[in-house]
């Protein structure tokens, strides 16, 4: 039992890793579209969002295994929700926390759970 609890912490670990470094891979990419070209700010929020969660299932894909993959992917989400939003406020050198953080940390448990499932019926036990 424990060292199936041990490789499932494991799987969860690597997710959140993997998931971050893919959301500041494309927020960075995006950044730089931004800067390149007229991008009108009403669509950065809804970008954004977009790249967590495809970061997330990215994180929940390659990294977790089927067994209650569910519940590791929400797991996975609200963890990487909680990594970026505290990688980020070190990047802005400033921290200010509120509703929508925990509506974006509630969106990425979504995300990871159903990201979590989708893995588990496109691999199969």
């Amino acid at each position: 039992m424990k060292k199936e609890v041990s490789g499932a912490a494991a799987e969860v670990g690597k997710s959140v890793c993997l998931a971050a470094v893919v959301t500041l891979a494309a927020v960075l990419l995006f950044a730089l579209v931004i800067k390149l070209f007229a991008v009108p700010s009403a669509v950065i929020m809804p970008v954004n969002q977009v790249i967590k969660v495809l970061a997330v299932f990215c994180g929940c894909f390659f990294c977790l295994r089927p067994e209650r993959a569910a519940l590791k992917g929400a797991i996975v989400g609200a963890c990487a929700g909680v990594l970026t939003y505290f990688l980020f406020a070190v990047i802005a050198g400033e921290i200010s926390f509120g509703w929508g953080n925990v509506l974006d940390f509630l969106l990425g448990a979504l995300a990871g759970f159903l990201s979590g499932a989708l893995c588990t019926l496109v691999r199969g036990k």
